[in-house]
């Protein structure tokens, strides 16, 4: 059990599940900088079906979309959202603080949550903005290296163990 729970929030469990999909470099890297983008807003709940139905838009991997969601976990979703909170208040230039939530009436409540949501959503955006470019390139670039080690693996191997496809005997 206790292992599991380490494979769960381990991100080089992830990291190695992202490596062997059978999609290209590009795909998978998209698939991800989508699910980073997501995991960004503050949509808690919604982010996976959000994340996986932009990846099928856009034709990228719907597996890594789902696994970029998961910048947001149980450790890292307040500090995340806080994070949004503060440069939305920074970019909006409103002054970053609890505000009032005032509980009289259902209205009421439903302007003291847009004081809170959007400048959360306008961090949120930048933020996912900025890892979602960072998260492409780089997983781009991880799995463009991996492909070029197994073909090159491949490309030394003796004429006997290989087959029309590049497909090794077993």
């Amino acid at each position: 059990m206790k292992e599991k729970l380490r494979k769960a929030i381990s991100y080089r469990y992830y990291l190695k599940k992202l490596t062997e999909l059978r999609e290209s470099p590009d795909k998978t890297a998209r698939g991800l900088a989508v699910g980073v983008f997501i995991g960004f807003l503050p949509i808690i709940g919604f982010q996976v079906i959000t994340a996986v139905t932009i990846a099928l838009i856009a034709r990228a991997s719907k597996v890594a979309a789902a696994v970029g969601t998961h910048v947001t976990n149980p450790w890292t979703t307040i500090p995340i959202l806080i994070l949004d909170y503060y440069v939305g208040c920074f970019v909006l230039r409103r002054h970053a603080c609890v505000p009032h939530i005032d509980f009289s009436s259902f209205g009421a409540l439903l302007s003291s949550g847009k004081e809170i949501l959007i400048p959360m959503f306008v961090g949120g955006v930048i933020l996912g903005s900025v890892f979602s470019v960072l998260s492409y390139f780089g997983m781009k670039k991880l799995l463009q290296k991996k492909v070029k080690e197994v073909k090159d693996y491949v490309k030394n191997l003796p004429e006997t163990e290989k087959v029309a496809g590049g497909d090794v005997l077993q």
